[in-house]
């Protein structure tokens, strides 16, 4: 048996016991007080009652009283003369089959009864084991008696007792039994809640099935929740992780090709080897590697920033990014709209333009032809845009290193062509910031690059 499991037999046995132990006590000492109030209570006012009535109601309809209370309730002329009136009096209630060994008015009580007093008494019977509790009163000349029989409780106390310890010992046993079945079912699905708890510590993401319709359900579901988020939590790290890896090694050659060009022409202008270019070439390279930090600065503190969000026309503003390369570049744009100009969207204005500008910036830096097609529809409360280009790219795994920072699909990586190779990237990083989704796709010897976004009211 568990710790946990013995803690709650042996408490719930000790909670069992007591309970008893303490009615045993009950029994013993405050029982028969109450039993004796309770009866008194009966006669009382079964007694109150009679001296409301006159006399005429008295001598017929006591036994309304009777059956009402549950008491005997006799009524005889009083007289001073003390013996005639007890045997009135057992003679009265042998009729209504009462037989006491010790039953007496006394003078003293008479002249008490006469003055208007009330009298309780309780007659012990001796061997009876039963004693007789009398509430007597004097009303217009008649001597009234309620009586009640009481039992010995002393002796019945001792018995209930004693059935009690016998019923304490049995019932111990049974509850140390039934405790110790029922906790090892409360803790076995914790055992199984620690096993996968532990195996979650060691980056095995396993989960539980537990069936017991509580909070230990309530517990196992939460644990398999905590599970999946920490497993892909822990799958996406390891991915950053690779990436970052990635990223470095892009980095360092994105770097070391123009450090290199600077230190060979520094090297021919400190031998003498200038024909009037090489300045020109320093200058060139340091301002590539100058647009490459600037751009990763940029890229770093985009991660960080906090969202500015407002409503924006979401394609009213791609469009009027889309005439500034209308104007400058020779481009066969053709556009498919199934959505209103002024359909609007949840966003940061100024991510969201470098999100279209890059999009667009790699559509006409990669396309095979002039011909690039945008598709905007909307389904189910979502914005749908797509922006597609003929391209070269026939493997679908090139597609999941797209987005990764200097990631440059130029073999050469001539910055006249290809960039730094940061555009998508920054596309996967606002995107994210805003949870939209976006993706890319082949189809036909097309790539289609697409954006989700939500649509506000």
């Amino acid at each position: 048996m568990s710790k946990l499991g013995r803690k709650l037999t042996w408490r719930i046995s000790a909670v069992v016991i007591g309970v008893f132990a303490l009615s045993m006590l009950v029994n013993q000492f405050f029982l028969p007080k109450y039993y004796h109030f309770e009866m008194n209570q009966k006669v009382t006012q079964a007694m109150k009652e009679v001296d409301k009535w006159d006399k005429k109601r008295i001598e017929n309809d006591l036994g309304i009283l009777e059956a009402k209370y549950d008491v005997t309730i006799v009524a005889e002329k009083m007289s001073n003369n003390v013996d005639d009136l007890n045997e009135m009096l057992r003679l009265d209630l042998a009729q209504k089959r009462i037989a006491l060994n010790r039953f007496w008015v006394t003078g003293e009580t008479v002249e008490d009864l006469k003055k208007g007093a009330i009298i309780t008494k309780l007659y012990d019977q001796g061997k009876q084991k039963s004693s007789f509790l009398v509430s007597l009163n004097e009303k217009d000349g008649l001597l009234i008696m309620a009586g009640i029989s009481i039992a010995n409780y002393d002796e019945t106390a001792k018995i209930i007792n004693e059935f009690n310890l016998m019923l304490m010992l049995f019932g111990s046993i049974l509850v140390v039994a039934l405790t110790g079945f029922l906790s090892r079912k409360i803790t076995k699905p914790l055992k199984e809640l620690k096993m996968v708890a532990d195996q979650i510590s060691k980056l095995e993401f396993e989960k539980v099935s537990i069936e017991t319709r509580d909070e230990l359900e309530d517990l196992a579901t939460s644990i398999n929740v905590m599970s999946d988020d920490l497993k892909k939590a822990h799958h996406a790290l390891l991915r950053r992780n690779k990436e970052l890896k990635h990223f470095m090694a892009d980095l360092t050659h994105e770097l070391k090709t123009p450090l290199a060009l600077i230190k060979a022409y520094s090297m021919g202008i400190q031998d003498g080897l200038d024909d009037g270019t090489y300045m020109a070439t320093i200058v060139k390279q340091t301002n590539q590697i100058s647009v490459i930090i600037e751009e990763l600065l940029r890229f770093s503190k985009m991660e960080v920033d906090p969202l500015h969000l407002e409503k924006i026309e979401v394609r009213m503003l791609f469009e009027e990014i889309l005439a500034n390369y209308q104007e400058t570049t020779d481009l066969d744009i053709r556009t498919k709209s199934e959505i209103s100009p002024e359909i609007v969207i949840l966003a940061d204005k100024a991510k969201l333009e470098m999100v279209f500008n890059n999009v667009i910036t790699n559509a006409v830096k990669y396309a095979t032809t002039n011909q690039i097609k945008i598709e905007w529809t909307e389904q189910n409360n979502k914005v749908y845009f797509a922006i597609k280009n003929e391209t070269t790219i026939r493997d679908s795994q090139t597609l999941e290193h797209i987005w990764m920072p200097f990631y440059v699909r130029e073999a050469s990586r001539n910055k006249n062509f290809s960039g730094t190779g940061l555009g998508l990237a920054i596309v996967q990083t606002v995107m994210e910031q805003h949870e939209f989704e976006y993706g890319a796709k082949l189809e036909d010897g097309w790539i289609t690059f697409y954006l989700i976004f939500d649509k506000v009211e």
